[in-house]
């Protein structure tokens, strides 16, 4: 069986195997942006956050957890490699919150 790689800097992860890094991607689609500019977005963030800015109108989404414009939720668990520092893959994904009716 071939070794998994980092693929940032090529060093053997059974060697030197991964730290492991907690972060959280919010999926949002602004209601407050003109229809012609309004997109889905994916922003990650090292922790919870309790509020969001819109980074294309700046329009602040708060609480997080209950406004209707945060779609998703996520924590993950990411492998670290211990060599380089670079994020090489995620260990584990789960879904606080989801209004989006999987889409996001």
């Amino acid at each position: 069986m071939d070794a998994e790689l980092c693929p940032a800097c090529g060093a053997d992860l059974d060697e030197n195997p991964p730290d492991h890094e907690t972060g959280y991607l919010y999926g949002m689609e602004c209601a407050r942006c003109p229809a012609a500019v309004r997109r889905s977005l994916i922003l990650p963030r090292k922790e919870r956050v309790a509020e969001l800015d819109c980074p294309t109108c700046g329009d602040r989404k708060a609480p997080v957890d209950s406004h209707p414009d945060i779609l998703v939720v996520k924590e993950l668990v990411y492998e670290v490699c211990t060599v380089c520092g670079e994020r090489c893959g995620v260990f584990s994904a789960r879904r606080l919150i989801d209004r989006s009716e999987m889409t996001m």
